[in-house]
């Protein structure tokens, strides 16, 4: 087991099995020493976190739902480069919050799965990051979340 899964176990988290893709597209793509992740929700095999935070779905259920969905991304890293430990460096995380029009608490929610990466990685886990509110996620999951890592041979 790697340093990284490690880790995750001393927090009593482990990776998800993995979800196929819900259409034509790959769960990921490495070019070069860049892994750009689709971006995923948090659909696992026993279920989702869906909701619209601002209405029905509450701050720390949408942190919790990040921190899920972060956990299906490194599962999908996972698959591409094999090793969690290649991961050098975090460069970026998209997050979109499924939200209400007044909501604006988005920053708070993707740091669910910002925590979770400087966690597992400390310095080399802080990264550049967009965080948004839309109207609808597929799923209905209360987030969805992409990101892009650096890995080294």
């Amino acid at each position: 087991m790697s340093k990284v899964e490690d880790k995750l176990a001393e927090l009593g988290l482990e990776l998800p099995e993995p979800v196929p893709p819900a259409g034509s597209y790959l769960v990921g793509y490495r070019s070069g020493n860049l892994v750009f992740t689709s971006a995923v929700g948090p659909r696992s095999a026993d279920g989702n976190v869906t909701g619209v935070l601002g209405a029905d779905c509450s701050l720390e259920q949408g942190y919790e739902a990040a921190r899920r969905t972060c956990l299906r991304i490194l599962t999908n890293v996972k698959s591409i480069v094999g090793d969690l430990d290649r991961v050098s460096h975090v460069v970026k995380v998209f997050g979109m919050v499924q939200a209400t029009p007044d909501f604006n608490q988005y920053g708070q929610v993707v740091n669910g799965c910002s925590d979770l990466l400087v966690e597992l990685y400390g310095e080399a886990g802080k990264h550049a990051r967009t965080s948004m509110g839309v109207a609808h996620n597929p799923f209905d999951g209360a987030v969805s979340i992409d990101a892009v890592f650096e890995v080294r041979e």
